[in-house]
């Protein structure tokens, strides 16, 4: 009998359900007989990708094997699970999907399910120092949380999946602070962590440091300054990665990494933020024409953005080509976004949670004064393309479904 290739066997996965709960996924993990790893997982509204890709340059420049698990992907499955910063290879991944169809029985799984004990399997076969996990939904039902990792980082809170996590920050911050351990390191990586965090971090006795304070940044024009009471860093580079903060996700970084016990120094520390490679992210994909893709797609990372291009003005004008699932309450955050971008090029994407083109129509009508609708990705994006000069900018956002159905040709 023949083995499944890697596409036959995603496409036997359900990618549309969305299944909480941790009874299957830990039935199976246990099956799987997985070494125990030094695990770090990563939670939060947003800034969780960038968190996990500082996370792994730092460990790299220090010598350590780094398996990444993060999601979604924008091209291919490949990009959820990589070693040192880079996709595994089909074959690792296909090794993968066999060992867990041999352990799980009749036990059903969904496909975030399937993903994340495709990286465990990865990073055990390949005996990685450290394991950085990017927690999916939530964090106190998803699928990541059946590891009792060493440390952790919530990176901040915002509202999104309000009908899986609930619609305001306190309830939304308990599904989060799930992930905390007893006497584990964490962190919170942002301002205001609601209550409901920091309670259950004293109830564990988990030794949560919060942003501002018991660790602060500091940014001036040629990087920041790090502070916390055991240890200081000025004058450290920027990361790679275009937006203030993106300093405030390296800041958690450093801060957990140091109480974990490894030992970063400054050259570690600007060695490792000139060499972070993470796609979506104010990613400059062309320069002629100028086209920046990035995943902004609720209210936290839209205001980022609009903060963004308001610190980077140009003189000609800011196009978007743009798209929206059903789920993201775009009508919250669209406001942010006024006056920052001149022509919306509009479509709907593919799949059963994209908005209907009408509903998008009616629902920007209030916050755009420009906007053009297109049947397809492919048509939105080459518009958008021939329209911009010299001194424009054509914007790609959305989300990272938005990043892959119009940059197919860009693979």
């Amino acid at each position: 009998m023949s083995k499944l290739t890697l596409d036959a066997w995603l496409d036997s996965l359900n990618q549309d359900k969305i299944d909480l709960g941790l009874a299957r996924v830990q039935q199976v993990h246990q099956n799987l007989n997985l070494k125990n790893t030094t695990t770090i997982t990563v939670a939060g509204t947003n800034g969780k990708g960038s968190t996990v890709a500082i996370l792994t340059a730092l460990l790299k420049s220090l010598g350590k094997k780094v398996g990444a698990f993060t999601s979604p992907h924008i091209f291919k499955f490949n990009e959820r699970v990589a070693i040192d910063g880079q996709a595994v290879s089909d074959e690792a991944l296909l090794a993968a999907f066999e060992r867990i169809e041999a352990a799980r029985g009749d036990t059903p799984l969904s496909y975030f399910e399937w993903a994340f004990l495709v990286a465990c399997c990865v990073f055990d076969s390949e005996q990685v120092d450290v394991q950085v996990m990017e927690v999916g939904l939530g964090g106190r039902l998803d699928a990541v949380n059946v590891l009792d990792a060493d440390a952790a980082i919530i990176t901040g809170i915002d509202i999104d999946h309000v009908e899986w996590l609930g619609d305001d920050k306190e309830t939304i911050g308990k599904e989060k602070a799930g992930i905390l351990r007893p006497n584990q390191v964490a962190a919170f990586g942002s301002n205001d962590c609601p209550e409901s965090i920091t309670k259950h971090a004293k109830d564990l006795n988990c030794k949560l440091q919060r942003l501002n304070q018991d660790y602060q940044f500091q940014i001036h024009d040629a990087g920041f300054d790090y502070m916390s009471e055991s240890m200081c860093f000025e004058g450290l580079n920027r990361p790679n990665l275009q937006g203030d903060w993106q300093i405030q996700n390296a800041a958690a970084a450093i801060n957990v990494l140091l109480r974990m016990g490894h030992d970063l120094d400054k050259t570690h520390i600007n060695q490792a933020l000139q060499n972070i490679q993470l796609s979506g992210r104010l990613q400059t994909i062309s320069e002629q024409p100028k086209i920046i893709a990035d995943v902004a797609h609720n209210a936290q990372s839209a205001g980022a953005l609009a903060e963004w291009l308001k610190q980077n003005p140009i003189k000609g004008q800011t196009r978007a080509v743009f798209s929206v699932l059903n789920d993201k309450q775009v009508e919250t955050w669209l406001p942010y976004l006024e006056g920052f971008i001149d022509h919306w090029l509009v479509f709907e994407l593919q799949g059963p949670r994209a908005m209907p083109i009408n509903e998008l129509k009616f629902t920007m009508a209030d916050h755009v004064q420009l906007m053009s609708f297109f049947n397809t990705a492919a048509e939105c994006f080459e518009l958008g393309k021939k329209m911009t000069q010299t001194d424009d900018r054509l914007l790609v956002f959305g989300s990272f479904h938005v990043l892959d159905e119009v940059l197919q040709d860009l693979k």
